[in-house]
């Protein structure tokens, strides 16, 4: 048994449960492919995990540089990274050099492939780019070295893409002991383009003396708007995360508590760091500790990522800035030692012979999530200073208590057991156990850490402020794939599936209250588009916090929300909130449709110009939206009637629900995509919009229209599983539409689907390049496949993949209307079930053909056996 695998042992007995930890023998070289993430809901940071070093890339989710118009991005803040020097000599030196690369300015050099950052240039894989738009300026590369080294060459290998054009051609190499004082030691002019990709290049320059700083200075290529680079490398130094590892490595993540871990053994002691984000502190945390009295000696730097100034403030190290649309934020980083000292100096904190060192990490902007204020509050400066001070005050083990106190509350509501992975796998780190499953091995555990990793990530960004967004809260780029926006043609809304199904519905608030927060800025937009008479509003694609509005319009985007508002009722029960917030809302979009709606001859009503994202013709009555409307009125009626209020209203709605046209069954059985019949059944398409109805709409069901649901079968199976389907959020869709169509294999394998093909060792989901849909989406298609809810009954394990998970159980699952659902099943049936209900009532109960009506009291239970009766 390999030494890592022992520490994973004790790091499960301490803290969870082996489905809840993701662990590695090696630190993460990718952002996006290994990096492990944690998060508070406001603030987040990706860890790598270096042996000697750590590196984190941080973030706050309101860094946008947009405004009310359609620009911007959601942009990355910066970076800290420690080097424990000390650390270093108890090990051998010259294995552990830790190499730090950043290229400046940040905000102007973004990655060409946003798959691959700076960190590409130094990371020995040959087949890697690293690509950037310098716009005339030149480019800086800094390695900062953990000890000082008197280097005589470097090497270029050349990037894969065949553009010779875009290799470098005038540069300069440069040294420094301070990294501001600087000794040029190279300069190479007019240098040839490589002979050929992959080729490699050694430079070597006379040099004896030892700098810690290095600095390859490019100049832009002339009339050329980017410059490559694959791989610099500096002899004798090995490339970050390749480094000879200390004995018995490991660093993990607890999705259970938001703890990561690195733990090695250095010497004759074990050294340990913990990380967390609090939500209740508003700091990220990260201690340094080890067996060994006075071992901690080192140093934190704190960069941002927009070409920003660190400066020395009391005892901490700071950056602040300022986006040119007026945004203003800054970011704390202080050391707090046990034993020995710490100094700041510039844009560094050195610590010296200390027992364990806490570094406290703040950081906020000014925007208000508050469309009155114009999304504009106070200097974040005062703020991030209060939250540093006070989280510095404590002792660590209180911050660590009060965050798992605070993130378990919410986490702990769902355990899930898909039974027992072999013996040989589960002993496999988590990027070994992912290779197992794309060569065909089962491993249901890794299935259910899955499952726990999404509803890790809600919780880690999705609390009490604005939405999860395309790449959740991490985002480390300046120019981002999509804006990191809000896209509201599927994107948003999968973020948000599992949040009720998988008892997180505080976790959805964020998304309600940014609909709400957003009408002002959409009625707006709504009346220039649409004429100013027409009532309510809808939403372009692509939306940002500032209310602003990009990529063109998505007419059924407000009735999409409107679902949400409404499934957070119906899960609750709450009818407080459906009177005072989310009817009002609803009734609100009906009018924009009401308006809006086009009558055929025949007397139909259908969504103009629609469109079946993103797919097809835009034309008239296209199924996506005619079922999205007929979503919006059913819940709105159905509203009304909870409520007692707006008979007439109800009647007009229920009027011209029955008038919407559609669905339809075409000439080979499917459900037709468009009015007219023209669906192909070799059409792979990675959107199936027409399916709405099915998941995650209640129009089409097995129980209530068998004939329809057929159809929809028929559909979603021309659509295949390869070719253009292969996205990280296609696998999710589908793994719910399989779910609710009961068909339990064909389900399960949309999520071996998307770990075989669209999964990244971190288990992120790639689409590529990175998203989180895909994460959030298949945590809500396994709760589909345990239980649903949608058709008017409490279905227990409606596409219980028997032959893959014969055994298991699963707690704390949420039902519409109130109800907590615990279950155990065995042989692939089920075997008890426990029905909580808040509020009591009666529900019908369904396991396969056998259906019987359950009353539960108000706060009560009830156990039910495999045969649905009730245990005494």
């Amino acid at each position: 048994m390999r030494l890592a695998t022992l520490f994973l042992l004790l790091l499960t007995q301490l803290h969870a449960a082996p489905a809840t930890v993701l662990w590695y023998d090696k630190p993460a070289r990718k952002w996006e492919a290994e990096a492990l993430p944690v998060g508070n809901g406001r603030i987040g940071g990706m860890f790598f995990g270096g042996a000697f070093e750590e590196r984190m890339q941080f973030n706050d989710i309101s860094l946008w540089t947009g405004d009310a118009n359609p620009s911007g991005n959601y942009d990355s803040m910066g970076m800290f990274q420690n080097f424990g020097d000390l650390i270093l000599k108890v090990s051998e030196p010259s294995a552990g050099t830790a190499v730090s690369v950043n290229v400046t300015p940040g905000s102007e050099h973004a990655p060409y492939t946003p798959s691959e950052g700076i960190a590409s240039s130094f990371d020995g894989n040959f087949s890697t780019k690293w690509c950037v738009e310098p716009r005339g300026r030149p480019v800086v590369w800094l390695a900062e070295l953990g000890e000082p080294r008197a280097l005589s060459s470097y090497v270029f290998t050349s990037t894969q893409e065949n553009i010779p054009a875009r290799d470098p051609k005038t540069w300069e190499l440069a040294g420094s002991d301070d990294g501001r004082t600087w000794t040029s030691l190279d300069r190479r002019e007019n240098q040839p383009a490589f002979v050929k990709r992959g080729d490699m290049r050694i430079f070597n320059f006379a040099n004896t003396k030892a700098f810690r700083h290095y600095r390859l200075t490019f100049e832009a290529n002339q009339g050329g708007s980017h410059f490559q680079l694959a791989e610099i490398s500096l002899p004798g130094l090995p490339p970050t995360g390749a480094a000879t590892l200390p004995e018995g490595y490991l660093r993990s993540l607890d999705v259970a508590t938001g703890l990561h871990k690195v733990i090695y053994r250095a010497g004759d002691a074990t050294f340990t760091r913990e990380s967390f984000s609090s939500h209740p502190a508003e700091v990220i945390v990260t201690r340094l500790t080890g067996e060994r009295p006075a071992a901690q000696t080192g140093s934190v730097t704190l960069r941002g990522a927009h070409g920003e100034k660190t400066g020395t403030d009391s005892a901490d190290i700071v950056f602040s800035g300022t986006f040119p649309n007026g945004l203003n934020y800054t970011a704390r980083l202080r050391a707090v030692a046990q034993g020995g000292r710490v100094s700041a100096g510039g844009d560094t904190l050195r610590f010296e012979k200390c027992d364990a060192v806490t570094l406290v990490l703040g950081l906020g902007t000014d925007y208000a999530f508050d469309h009155t204020k114009k999304f504009k509050g106070p200097d974040p400066k005062p703020l991030v200073l209060k939250q540093v001070e006070a989280a510095a005050r404590r002792p660590y083990d209180d911050l660590k208590k009060e965050h798992l106190a605070d993130l378990t509350k919410l986490l702990g509501r769902v355990t899930l057991d898909l039974g027992d992975s072999a013996a040989a796998v589960r002993g496999l780190p988590t990027n070994e156990r992912l290779a197992a499953v794309k060569k065909g091995a089962a491993d249901p555990e890794l299935e259910a850490t899955l499952f726990q990793l999404g509803r890790y990530l809600l919780a880690s960004s999705s609390r009490d402020f604005l939405p999860a967004n395309l790449q959740g809260l991490w985002n480390d780029s300046n120019k981002p794939a999509w804006s990191s926006d809000y896209h509201n043609n599927i994107n948003i809304q999968m973020n948000y599936w599992p949040a009720e199904s998988t008892n997180l519905a505080e976790c959805h608030e964020p998304l309600l209250r940014f609909i709400d927060e957003m009408r002002e800025g959409s009625r707006e937009a709504t009346r220039k588009s649409f004429g100013a008479n027409i009532r309510g509003w809808t939403g372009r694609t692509s939306q940002n916090i500032f209310g602003g509005h990009g990529w063109e319009w998505n007419i059924p985007a407000s009735a999409w929300y409107a679902q949400h508002l409404w499934e957070h009722y119906a899960f609750s029960g709450d009818t407080t909130y459906l009177r005072d917030t989310a009817y009002p809302m609803m009734k609100e979009i009906c009018h924009f449709w009401e308006d809006h709606l086009k009558q055929l001859p025949n007397g139909k009503l259908v969504a103009p110009k629609g469109w079946s994202p993103e797919h097809g013709p835009r034309e008239d009555g296209v199924a996506h939206d005619q079922q999205i409307i007929w979503d919006l009125f059913t819940n709105t009626i159905e509203a009304s009637e909870k409520l007692g209020t707006d008979t007439d209203y109800r009647k007009l709605l229920r009027d011209k629900r029955e008038r919407l046209d559609g669905p339809r069954i075409g000439k080979w059985g499917q459900l037709q995509e468009w009015v007219t019949d023209r669906d192909d059944p070799n059409d792979h398409h990675r959107h199936t919009s027409h399916l709405f109805a099915v998941y995650p709409g209640r129009q089409i069901s097995i129980s209530k229209t068998p004939q329809l649901a057929e159809a929809a079968r028929i559909s979603l199976e021309a659509r295949g599983a390869d070719g253009d389907s292969r996205r990280q959020w296609t696998w999710a869709w589908r793994c719910s539409l399989w779910a609710r169509l009961r068909q339990p294999e064909k389900a399960h394998s949309m999520i071996t689907g998307l770990l075989t093909y669209n999964t990244l060792d971190n288990l992120f989901g790639v689409h590529p390049p990175m998203q989180l849909d895909g994460n959030w989406g298949i945590a809500a298609g396994i709760a589909e496949m345990l239980l649903q809810s949608h058709a008017g009954e409490l279905d227990l394990l409606p596409a219980l993949p028997a032959k893959d998970w014969p055994k298991g159980s699963v707690t704390g699952l949420r039902g519409r209307g109130g109800f907590t659902v615990s279950l155990r099943w065995a042989e692939g049936k089920l075997d008890r079930a426990v029905i909580t209900s808040a509020q009591g009532g009666k529900i019908p109960v369904r396991s396969g053909t056998i259906v019987r009506e359950i009353t539960i009291p108000a706060g009560g239970q009830v156990t039910l056996d495999a045969g649905l009766n009730p245990v005494r």
